[in-house]
């Protein structure tokens, strides 16, 4: 009993040590970050902050509002660039994932809404399912506000 103690203590200390290195192993700093956000005006800049901090970096808490505030954001007031996100999510799931993850509440309403429109009203035709999930995801951001 007594060794099988140890080695879940052993095993517990060695994930805790390792979850401990693997958060500090992101290299951006809370002034960088803001930076990223607020100097990121298109897709190829929101994919480079992406490649750049994940998955080594948080996302959550104020890290994930401000990619939230970003990503819908970009989509707002650059629509007519969809078919270059469409592009970039189809070469890399895990921007997608994000990009879709970061369609959220804490994003500003009117933002929300004319994504939502743009989603549903001039989507272009080969980014059809994309359009879809961002529709989604603007409706169930929508409702809980």
């Amino acid at each position: 009993m007594k060794l099988l103690q140890i080695f879940f203590f052993a095993a517990f200390f060695v994930q805790a040590s390792a979850h401990a290195a693997e958060a500090s192993t992101c290299v951006v700093s809370d002034k960088e970050f803001l930076h990223q956000i607020t100097s990121s005006s298109d897709w190829l800049d929101v994919h480079a902050v992406f490649k750049r901090n994940f998955p080594s970096c948080k996302d959550e808490g104020l890290y994930a509002d401000g990619y939230t505030n970003l990503v819908v954001g970009v989509m707002a007031t650059n629509w007519a660039d969809l078919a270059l996100l469409d592009d970039l999510t189809k070469k890399n799931a895990g921007f997608e994932r994000f990009i879709l993850r970061h369609i959220g509440a804490s994003a500003g309403e009117n933002d929300l809404s004319r994504v939502l429109h743009s989603a549903k009203v001039e989507c272009p035709t080969q980014s059809v399912h994309l359009c879809q999930q961002i529709a989604k995801r603007c409706k169930e951001a929508l409702s809980s506000q």
